[in-house]
This record gives C-alpha cells, structure tokens and sequence, in this order.
C-alpha cells in the first residue's frame, strides 16, 4: 500500500530527508514491519521511505510525526554529526539483545552527542583526558591490564584508595554520562567513541551502587583498551574478559586492596565493600584473579552466597545513593538561566522531543515545557441589571 509521492515530486510539504525516518523509527524501538502497521502502510513502503526513493505523503508524514513523536524540524535537518565519526558500541551480548533494542540504545547515543554538539557552540565542555595506551587485544596480557589501569588512576589523581564517586571522576575527565531507563533486560550499559569524546549510556533500572559502580568502569575499560577495535561474535568474549579484568583492577588496585583480605567469613567482606563501594561478588572474583584467596577459599564464599541467597541482591545494595550525571543538566540550565540561550532555543536547535532532550540530558521532565501552557481562565463580564 503505498499511494504516496515521489520523494520531490508534486508535494506540498519540502522534502523528508529519508535517513532521519529510519532514525527516528529505530529510536522508538519499532522494526520496518511494525512501524508500517502503525503507519497503516506496508513494510516496503517504509524502505522506500527510509531510502529515499518515494516520499511519504502528507497524511502519512502527519502520522510518522505521531508515532514518532519527533518536531517537523527533526525530519528536515541534517545532523552535523558523522556517522564514521563515531565507534561501534560495546554491547555485553551480540545474542541475547534483540537486534531491535540495540538499534534504539544506538540512536540514543547519537542524540546525546548532538547535545553535545549543541552544548560545545556555548560551552567548553571538560576534554577527554586519557594516557597513550599501546595493547594489543589479541595478545595482551592480565599484567598489562594491571598496569594500564593504574596508569589511569594516577593521570586521575586517584590515588590507590576507594573511589566514592566515580560518576564525578569519569565526567571531569570528559567522559560523557547518559542515565536512562533503556527497558531491556541484557544491557545495564554500553559506551563508544563519538565525535573524539567517549560516551557511556547506563541503565536507570539498576539501582545498586557498587553494581553501577562496576558497570561504569567495565565500559571505561572499552573506552581505554578497545578504541577502534571491530567487535564480533568471535572476540566479544575476550573483550568482556578484559573489560572484567580492567574494572577489577581500576576499582580494587593490586598493591592495596589485597592487604585488606584478611578474613573469608562474608561478615567481613560485606565491610570491605562498605569501604569500597564494589560488590562482594566483584571482590571475590578480584581476589581469584590475583591469588589472594586459594580455590577452596573462593567455592566457600560462593557456598556461603548461596546458602544466604545473596548471589542476585547483596547486601549494601541500597546503602549508597546513587551520584547522577550532571554535565549536560548543569550545561543546558546554565545556557537558559544566564540567558544565552532560551528553551525554546534549545527545543529549536537541538530538533528533537522536548521529553528526548530531557531524558538524555538528565533533566526533570517538563523543564522544557514548563510555562508553555496557559491555562484558561474566564473573565466574567458585569451584570448589569434592568433598571439600570
């Protein structure tokens, strides 16, 4: 069912750059085949929609607007990003995640570096601070794991002790922090190269704090040891092991953390992760990888998680409150609280959902919308009476 015009031929409306349907269907999470149900059209016409060769009538433009729930404007502007610019992103599982979700999860990323982009016109945003790092994924070693890890932390200023607050650290240090809710089971959070700065999206649905805390350094191994490195089905397992490795050693540094396993009971490692801010699960993987606790050691402590149930939910969980990103909140607030820039400048430049730009950009919804609608209040006119 097509019925509709040649792209530039005899429409009223200008023309639909037809890249921009395919993004904002595959940022709703929606495949060709349920967008065309939705548009009441057939998985076809959507193809030749997104590649350019027919152009969606006016009425079904009107109803892309709706599914979408994009501006007019976010149809007909080019972004000034490139898409060679930016890395694939690191997904945990090229499996388990459906193809549909990781399409999603990706436009996302890419909206966030068009606020960026927007942002960095007013701002100057802190630079991508990371060390020369020469390693080589297929033969690397743990060691080098180890020592590039440390090497971050001393660029950083870290030091060799707990990090209480690594959301801070990893933005000061020009990493961009996006926390969503992403509704999909097998990504608590994916990161890649995007425009020369790194990018992390973490899920809002995790709300552990040491588990976030590992999520974040898991990906800032991806940022620092897989830049440009083309993942597949055959290396990703690799990848993760390294990434695993990396945020161990990043989070629990070698010549300090293992001075303080002094004990197997659970009792004190739920102390240690008081102190660090790191699962007790991490830990015992931690001192597994450098020998601290021998192998019957290490199946008594699972033992003992399985036995209390704590393997899924530990302890502490919930005992630190979680640090949310501020770079792109504090950036968008300050560009209308000083008056460079209005919200309506901002919903203009940007081009997308006002609820997008808020949600990215770790707004509280309605921030751009506020005071947009006037409520109607009725003005009574003054009786006047008969005898007057």
């Amino acid at each position: 069912m097509l019925g509709d015009n040649p792209a530039g031929r005899g429409s009223a409306l200008p023309k639909v750059i037809p890249e921009r349907i395919r993004e904002a269907r595959e940022a709703r999470g929606l495949t060709a085949e349920g967008f065309g149900e939705l548009l009441g059209v057939s998985r076809a016409a959507v193809a030749l929609y997104e590649t350019g060769q027919v152009g969606p009538s006016p009425d079904v433009f009107t109803r892309i607007l709706a599914v979408t729930e994009q501006p007019v404007g976010f149809f007909f502007n080019q972004r000034r990003r490139k898409a060679e610019s930016a890395q694939q992103p690191f997904w945990r599982s090229l499996k388990r995640m459906e193809q549909a979700a990781r399409a999603r999860i990706t436009r996302r990323l890419e909206w966030a570096c068009d606020i960026v982009d927007y942002i960095e016109a007013f701002i100057e945003l802190p630079k991508a601070n990371f060390p020369p790092v020469e390693w080589d994924h297929e033969q690397g070693k743990d060691d080098e794991i180890e020592v590039i890890a440390l090497k971050l932390r001393d660029l950083w200023g870290l030091g060799r002790g707990p990090i209480a607050d690594l959301v801070s650290v990893l933005e000061y240090n020009g990493v961009v922090l996006v926390r969503e809710t992403v509704a999909c089971d097998d990504m608590d959070a994916v990161s890649r190269w995007q425009m020369g700065r790194p990018f992390i999206l973490y899920s809002a649905e995790v709300e552990s704090g040491p588990r976030v805390n590992f999520n974040l350094a898991h990906e800032l191994a991806h940022i620092v040891l897989h830049g440009g490195v083309e993942v597949t089905s055959d290396n990703l397992p690799r990848l993760e092991r390294q990434a695993n490795r990396f945020a161990g050693a990043f989070l629990l540094p070698r010549d300090t953390f293992p001075l303080e396993v002094v004990s197997t009971s659970l009792t004190y490692f739920k102390t240690l992760k008081e102190r660090w801010r790191v699962a007790i699960a991490a830990m015992i993987y931690r001192c597994k990888d450098l020998a601290i606790l021998n192998e019957s050691q290490v199946k008594y402590l699972w033992r003992q998680m399985n036995a209390q149930g704590i393997r899924q939910r530990e302890p502490l969980d919930d005992a630190f409150g979680h640090v949310a990103p501020t770079m792109l909140r504090t950036s968008l607030e300050m560009l209308v609280s000083h008056g460079v820039q209005s919200k309506e400048d901002v919903e203009r430049a940007i081009h997308l959902n006002p609820a997008d730009i808020e949600s990215l950009g770790g707004i509280d919804p309605g921030w751009l919308t506020a005071g947009k609608v006037i409520a109607f209040k009725p003005k009574p006119r003054l009786r006047i009476s008969d005898s007057a």
